[in-house]
């Protein structure tokens, strides 16, 4: 990876390709090797702003194709291939960004962000890939597609999902949602607040005078229910139950921030209620009996200037912990920790291996490898995700951290707001056809994390069924 050069209309991702490995044929026919789909013709690549908290998609022209250099049929051992990939914009200010990838290359941090200049050389449009030798050059042109749409569509937001006993707080670079748990604010089919969640409603309102932005009204209140009951029973109650919680807030915060109140019922759940077991279904339904305080974050303040590096910004919140970007990192270091688990009914068996986990902005990185254990063991397919726990749509989303001695649980980062029930969201972590290998083999993987408060040096790592393990921090 070269840089990202910063444009008045885009971003321009400049990297080097070299195919290796042992082979007999003059070339090797990958023409997908770096894409989603099978035909080679979209990057699977995107950019982070770990700071910013900011995930860049390639540009697509009129055809949805990704702008840039094209993927080559075929790949000469020994040849150099020069690509470059246009993203949307990058802001002033942003001096670093991370790289993902698709498959076992994973990510590659501390690519640095330069002013746009004239390219050394013209990349050509008319390349014979059939008479490419070991030792050349290649630099496919990228064409003059011009960008379809707005390039704004192609950045999202990052959100950190912290989970408490009484609540799940959701935070993106520019609104937070908190999801107070029915169960702690009110009783059993009742919309009367308990001695409890006045408790609990005292420190939101703290948190919410602290971060909310009076300018960018409203602060919205939403109830919503469990799948029990009358449809239209359960939106009266999540109304009352909105407008309970939104009559305290307005007593706690004043009149200088505006207010919106709805009911959604049953109508928008956050878990299946169609589990296996009763202990599964009323998991489910304790999930989906909430209600949730959403509004606009205030403008960062000016961080405070720390650590070594000139320019280093260090800003510290209620929830969110922004360190410098990560720097480049040639090797994931030494195992920590290892466990074994089964799936399939006992069928398929793999070793998870932890690596030491490092903060890459306001995030932390959890580092694993995935090793098939195929001594007469079988393998899970596919269209299985045993990993993903909850947080459908993801790949080792079931993996969660937390700090020694804390009540906060840090899920996998969300790319994007939240998603209908139909559509599964997208979390900022490897996505492979299938992560699990066979035949004895391994696989890198790697998982986003909101960052621990600084200082933390160690996590408790939940891995799911390969067990609990304490993994350093970087």
């Amino acid at each position: 990876m070269h840089h990202v050069e910063r444009g008045r209309d885009r971003g321009v991702l400049r990297l080097t390709v070299e195919a290796t490995g042992e082979t007999d044929q003059s070339y090797i026919h990958r023409p997908a090797a770096f894409s989603r789909g099978l035909l080679g013709r979209n990057w699977a690549f995107s950019l982070t702003d770990p700071v910013g908290r900011k995930h860049y998609l390639p540009l697509l022209d009129s055809d949805d194709r990704t702008i840039g250099s094209p993927m080559p049929p075929n790949w000469v051992p020994g040849a150099t291939y020069e690509f470059e990939i246009h993203f949307p914009p990058i802001p002033e200010g942003v001096e670093r960004l991370t790289l993902h990838t698709t498959g076992d290359a994973g990510e590659f941090t501390g690519i640095p962000v330069v002013d746009r200049g004239e390219p050394s050389a013209q990349p050509s449009d008319d390349i014979d890939h059939n008479h490419i030798d070991p030792g050349d050059t290649v630099r496919p042109g990228p064409g003059d597609a011009e960008p379809a749409g707005d390039p704004d569509d192609r950045v999202q937001d990052l959100y950190s999902i912290v989970e408490r006993p009484d609540r799940v707080r959701t935070g993106g670079a520019d609104e937070t949602t908190v999801g107070l748990h029915a169960d702690v604010l009110f009783d059993l089919d009742e919309s009367e607040l308990t001695t409890e969640a006045e408790e609990v409603l005292r420190e939101v309102a703290e948190e919410t005078r602290a971060e909310a932005d009076p300018s960018r009204p409203p602060i919205t209140i939403v109830g919503h229910t469990d799948g029990q009951g009358a449809g239209d029973y359960n939106l009266t109650l999540s109304e009352e139950r909105a407008e309970a919680v939104h009559a305290f807030l307005r007593e706690e915060l004043g009149t200088d921030y505006a207010y919106e109140t709805e009911g959604r019922g049953d109508t928008e759940p956050v878990a299946s209620e169609n589990a296996d077991t009763e202990e599964e279904v009323e998991e489910a339904r304790a999930a989906n009996r909430r209600v949730e305080i959403s509004y606009h974050l205030l403008p960062e303040g000016e961080p405070e200037e720390t650590g070594e590096e000139a320019g280093t910004t260090v800003t510290e919140g209620t929830e969110h912990v922004a360190a410098p970007p990560a720097p480049f990192r040639e090797g994931d270091g030494e195992v920590v920790a290892t466990g074994e688990a089964t799936f399939l009914s006992d069928v398929a068996r793999y070793r998870l291996h932890a690596y030491p986990m490092y903060r890459d902005g306001s995030y932390l990185v959890g580092v694993f490898e995935l090793e098939h254990d195929d001594s007469g063991s079988g393998t899970v397919p596919h269209v299985v995700s045993p990993l993903s726990g909850d947080l459908r749509g993801g790949e080792m989303t079931a993996f969660s951290v937390s700090a020694p001695g804390g009540d906060d649980v840090l899920r996998a980062v969300r790319i994007g707001p939240s998603h209908p029930e139909d559509e599964d969201p997208r979390y900022l972590s490897t996505r492979h056809f299938n992560p699990f290998p066979d035949g004895g083999e391994s696989r890198r993987t790697f998982v986003y994390f909101p960052a621990p408060a600084l200082g933390v040096d160690e996590v408790e790592l939940d891995a799911g069924p390969f067990g609990a393990f304490t993994i350093p921090v970087e």
